[in-house]
């Protein structure tokens, strides 16, 4: 697909932030920054320098050199070695002082998240960035990459729509192979095919890369993540699945509930009362919306049918390039409930619920916020498919 990505308005809007908080130089050290500063698959531990005059550069493990230095815009790209005086803290020190920043204001990326491998800088880096650079004040700068990125320009919407049709396809081939007999990691096997066939990069998910779960694994509590095993499909089961393609960094996030066989009446009402709460999260993603206003909307919902102690209490996640799959949550907690939805913001749209004894449903979508209510990237139905066994 020939579209070319704008760096220059990423960096400029990375700048501004950087200006707001009065940095001169962002080392960014989470998988988020370095994609979306760098534009290419760089996996390896790295970082991102940009400076508030304009310099940007990406100091990257020597083993993965050349082929980021193909795949990236970036004019300089520094390796590193894991050896002493050549390490990533090491050649980072050296760059900021060849910057002649050594004395300046340096955001680094210090937090936490329920992600293992967000890439937040670690205690010892921090120490010796700190060691190196001993004149610097070091703040902290998560703002710069979050906000910069949360508005999609319309060629990464355009990325993001082919992300989620691969995963449409590949959703559509598991419906159509879907049987009693056949085990849970067969099933989505034969989706992940067709995410490679249509040209996925990489699945992304550190939650078994594919997700699915089906009859008894599907209703662990408060549960949203399934990795597929070798549990055999049965008559009556209801079946989740959860892909994750990349394409040109961009990544989707959708999921799909299948039934094999008639649902049971509890099996039904728990799929009406799901499609009524997706329905609602969907419409609510609407510009001038907050996250509070949406939550509170799909929170009511779920309370009103009876299934909001079965449901995990929160109800998405912002979406873009490899590593930004977190701001901002639409939860009931600060600092995100005030945050006001703008037009093409891209969230994932969450829902799981769980009833033990009668199955578990799942949404994950990515939605568009517009002006008049959110558009789903995808042409996979929020709806339960019925599979005829």
């Amino acid at each position: 697909m020939n579209i070319q990505v704008n760096y220059s308005n990423r960096i400029k809007r990375m700048i501004e932030q950087m200006q707001a908080l009065g940095i001169d130089a962002l080392i960014g050290t989470r998988m988020v920054s370095v994609t979306f500063t760098a534009g290419a698959f760089a996996p390896w531990r790295g970082a991102v320098i940009v400076t508030r005059d304009g310099y940007v550069g990406l100091i990257n493990f020597m083993i993965d050199q050349e082929r980021v230095k193909a795949e990236s815009w970036l004019d300089e790209i520094i390796a590193y070695a894991p050896i002493p005086g050549m390490d990533m803290p090491d050649m980072v020190v050296y760059k900021i002082k060849e910057l002649g920043l050594e004395k300046g204001v340096l955001g680094v990326e210090l937090g936490h998240s329920p992600r293992g491998n967000t890439g937040y800088l670690t205690s010892t880096e921090y120490d010796l960035f700190k060691e190196g650079l001993p004149e610097a004040t070091f703040v902290n700068a998560l703002d710069v990459v979050d906000k910069a990125g949360y508005v999609k320009d319309p060629e990464e919407i355009v990325l993001m729509r082919q992300a989620t049709a691969m995963a449409d396809s590949a959703i559509e081939e598991v419906r159509k192979a879907l049987c009693v007999g056949m085990t849970e990691a067969e099933a989505v096997g034969i989706g992940e095919m067709e995410l490679r066939r249509l040209g996925s990069e990489y699945h992304w998910a550190v939650t078994g890369s594919t997700e699915a779960a089906s009859g008894y694994r599907s209703c662990y509590h408060m549960c949203g993540t399934t990795q597929p095993t070798d549990k055999i499909l049965q008559a009556g089961d209801n079946m989740i699945v959860d892909f994750h393609p990349t394409y040109r960094t961009f990544m989707s996030d959708l999921s799909h509930n299948y039934l094999l066989g008639k649902p049971s009446p509890e099996q039904q009402k728990l799929a009406d009362a799901y499609l009524r709460a997706a329905e609602t999260l969907v419409t609510n993603l609407k510009a001038g919306n907050t996250i509070g206003t949406v939550w509170h909307a799909v929170n009511d919902s779920l309370t009103k049918d009876g299934y909001i102690q079965y449901t995990v209490p929160f109800f998405g996640h912002g979406l873009g390039v490899l590593g930004h799959e977190w701001y901002p949550p639409i939860g009931n907690a600060e600092p995100y409930t005030e945050i006001v939805l703008e037009e093409n913001v891209v969230e994932v749209g969450f829902l799981s619920i769980t009833v033990p004894g009668v199955g578990g449903m799942r949404l994950e979508c990515p939605i568009r916020v517009t002006s008049t209510g959110g558009e789903m990237l995808s042409a996979t139905p929020l709806a339960m498919t019925v599979v005829d066994i």
